[in-house]
């Protein structure tokens, strides 16, 4: 019995003296940072090695018979304006790496202290491509559990699919994120319920879009969401939950919203 306890003894004192050792080199030696990346991630962020891979990746779904697809009116979309000049738009725009505006965001996501980014399984709202999907990748998101939707895809990585018509069943997600996105809608209440249909109950969600000032038009037309995330956290109403972040920030007449809450669907929680 005595050599029983003089073990267990031995071992706490031998695991304490180690948790010591660890927050010592930690704390004085080599601190670390929940917000830097390692160096193998910064070097695949490099703009040369990134365009590289990303190039890289579009021939191989080409060479390996990975054609491009796209829903059309009737089969998959119902909004003419969405079949007729949405997508044609960012089909225009396929092969563009837009990086700032997606790393910027992901920069906010970083910064929410205990937020563990590759823990999320999460629905990327129309990437366009798959570079935000690499961008996501390598700021921390587990790329096994990111599922991705556009209206059109050349890779397997990319299911077609409608926003306002998500092929999901219900709390399947515990983050939805849609950069640049919503305001082509012609229908975003929609939208936003079929987002809130298929988020868990204190999911994740992160929208970034771009409009105009009041009364201008866009290229199609339409302003949508004029007055910023406040017009998008409306929509939401009472299952918006707790807001991490909401700005608006213009330049040029041009402005760039962005906010990051917690669904609630009890719709109970104060913002």
């Amino acid at each position: 019995m005595s050599m029983t306890v003089n073990g267990a003894g031995t071992a706490a004192a031998n695991a304490s003296s180690g948790r010591k050792l660890r927050e010592f080199v930690g704390r004085f030696l080599i601190p670390r940072s929940p917000v830097l990346l390692s160096p193998w991630r910064y070097f695949n962020l490099l703009p040369p090695i990134f365009a590289l891979r990303f190039h890289s990746r579009r021939l191989y779904w080409r060479l390996t018979g990975h054609g491009l697809k796209q829903l059309v009116k009737g089969e998959g979309v119902e909004s003419g304006f969405v079949a007729e000049q949405v997508l044609p738009y960012n089909l225009g725009n396929i092969n563009i790496i837009n990086r700032g505006r997606t790393e910027r965001v992901i920069a906010l996501l970083r910064s929410i202290r205990g937020l563990k980014l590759h823990k999320l399984n999460a629905l990327v709202v129309g990437p366009r491509n798959e570079a935000e999907l690499m961008l996501l990748s390598d700021y921390g998101f587990d790329p096994a559990k990111l599922t991705a939707i556009d209206l059109f895809s050349y890779a397997p990585t990319v299911r077609l699919m409608d926003m306002h018509d998500l092929k999901f069943g219900d709390e399947q997600f515990d983050a939805v994120y849609s950069a640049f996105v919503i305001t082509y809608s012609d229908d975003i209440p929609k939208a936003v319920a079929e987002t809130v249909r298929v988020a868990k109950d204190g999911a994740l969600i992160i929208f970034a879009y771009e409009h105009l000032t009041k009364g201008a038009g866009n290229l199609f037309g339409k302003n949508n969401l004029a007055n910023g995330p406040d017009d998008l956290l409306e929509i939401f109403g009472d299952k918006a939950g707790h807001v991490y972040w909401k700005e608006d920030f213009e330049s040029e007449g041009r402005f760039t919203s962005s906010v990051i809450f917690r669904i609630n669907k009890c719709g109970s929680a104060a913002r």
